[in-house]
């Protein structure tokens, strides 16, 4: 059977070779690749950093790259800022090494940047479900002409949205956008962790035509290191986390922004880098952060879940939970930011504050 890879344009398969120096592609993109080459909707599973951003990317690329859209052909959708933020580079050199270009719109960016991207679209958007439909409601923004040979779009995440009023809203602005295309559009959502993938492709499907398919490569089954404390104070929780923490690089998890806050300040001066990751942090303070775990070890994060969904940080050693999640799914995709280097398991330390959420802690596990 012929490779995804070497359906591929020959100028894709060149850059994937000289660009990123790969020799084949992994299983789930070997697979996704077929899946939406032959015209598929799909829900792509993979584990966090299993390669799912190039198993739906490439073939879409090598799509536009046959007939290159008049405006933006391919929109990519992520829950949050933080996460297109971090897939602004990554993307972006996907599309620069083809001769395409791709725009980054939220908030955050500047009025001047988004009149020139409306002056001349590029083949790739980058944006949140709000901010695709504030680009609906403007008058400034010619939806037709932007928006007319709109070919695909890709949700990242998607478990944080399907099954929830944020998810229907999404789905009630892609189904606006979609008018002002004659294409059935293609639909591709992506996600570590989901158990009705089904379900949601159905949810994603909408009004499409296409044929839907998941694409869930076989897993190999490995061992967790999964342990659950019970701490009475948040003292004792702080001295625990600071003392197994050490020369290592950690994320610790909090349900809500005044607790990470709290278990930050009582951890500092314990032996260990501490930073604060949240909504409400500035974002340099957020990018400090993220980049000391790029730089070395002796690094502990305190967050909320906005170093949950797909953020990159690198490779680390331990994962720790102050009480429990509120679902498996956030749990799950916890626990996959670990056992990625050759040897190491997949971890997560629970530190408990009482009797109920060390029940809701083991019922996760």
């Amino acid at each position: 059977m012929t490779s995804a890879f070497a359906r591929f344009p020959p100028r894709l398969q060149a850059a994937i070779v000289s660009n990123l120096g790969w020799s084949s592609l992994r299983p789930v993109q070997e697979l996704a690749g077929h899946t939406l080459l032959d015209g598929n909707n799909a829900i792509v599973l993979a584990p966090t950093a299993g390669g799912k951003t190039e198993a739906s990317i490439f073939p879409l690329l090598a799509m536009l790259m046959e007939r290159e859209p008049e405006g933006v052909g391919l929109i990519y959708i992520a829950p949050i800022k933080a996460l297109l933020n971090n897939q602004a580079e990554r993307l972006g050199h996907y599309t620069e090494m083809v001769g395409l270009r791709r725009f980054l719109w939220h908030g955050d960016i500047k009025d001047q940047e988004k009149r020139a991207f409306i002056k001349e679209p590029t083949a790739l958007l980058m944006t949140t479900p709000e901010s695709l439909e504030v680009m609906l409601l403007s008058a400034k923004v010619p939806h037709t002409e932007i928006f007319g040979d709109m070919r695909a779009l890709v949700i990242d995440e998607v478990h944080a949205l399907a099954g929830t009023d944020r998810g229907a809203h999404l789905m009630s602005v892609v189904e606006r956008l979609v008018r002002y295309t004659n294409n059935d559009v293609q639909r591709v959502g992506l996600s570590a962790t989901v158990g009705n993938p089904v379900d949601i492709l159905h949810w994603l499907q909408g009004t499409s035509k296409r044929p839907g398919c998941v694409v869930d490569p076989p897993k190999v089954p490995s061992k967790k290191d999964l342990r659950v404390y019970l701490r009475d104070t948040l003292g004792a929780i702080a001295q625990d986390a600071s003392q197994i923490t050490q020369s290592k690089k950690s994320l610790f998890f909090c349900q809500s922004r005044s607790l990470a806050e709290e278990i930050a300040e009582r951890m500092r001066n314990r032996g260990t880098d501490v930073f604060v990751h949240h909504s409400s942090v500035s974002l340099e303070e957020r990018t400090a952060a993220e980049d000391r775990f790029h730089r070395g070890t002796n690094a502990s994060i305190i967050c909320t879940s906005t170093l949950e969904l797909g953020i990159d940080v690198g490779d680390l050693d331990l994962v720790l939970q102050a009480n429990a999640p509120s679902t498996v799914s956030s749990f799950l995709q916890r626990l996959g930011r670990t056992g990625r280097r050759t040897g190491q398991q997949a971890n997560t330390t629970f530190f408990c504050e009482n009797v109920e959420t060390v029940l809701q802690a083991s019922y996760a596990r």
